[in-house]
């Protein structure tokens, strides 16, 4: 049995380093690269639609840091969580 994928997501703005990321880790067989951006407002919008396993993040991009993408991202993961189990409790309330 093979080992599960793992899903990753590249933010640099050089283009040059996404470019060799994706290409050392293409050689893993059990590592896929779903999506790529160079600024941060691209990847805070990507990123919550791809579900990556791991983002690896530029700490100094041109519009924010990787930094604020991070915390922005998992701000809205536990919004969108929060709002899904409050949808879950009021379907289920009589």
């Amino acid at each position: 049995m093979s080992a599960p994928t793992i899903r990753v997501y590249l933010l640099d703005d050089h283009e040059v380093v996404r470019d060799g990321l994706r290409f050392l880790l293409s050689r893993t067989e059990d590592i896929e690269v779903v999506g790529e951006a160079g600024s941060a407002a691209e990847g805070t919008a990507q990123i919550p639609a791809l579900h990556p396993h791991v983002a690896i993040l530029d700490a100094r991009l041109p519009d924010d840091s990787g930094i604020e993408v991070c915390r922005n991202v998992r701000s809205a993961s536990v919004t969108s969580a929060e709002a899904s189990s409050q949808r879950r409790r009021r379907s289920l309330s009589p």
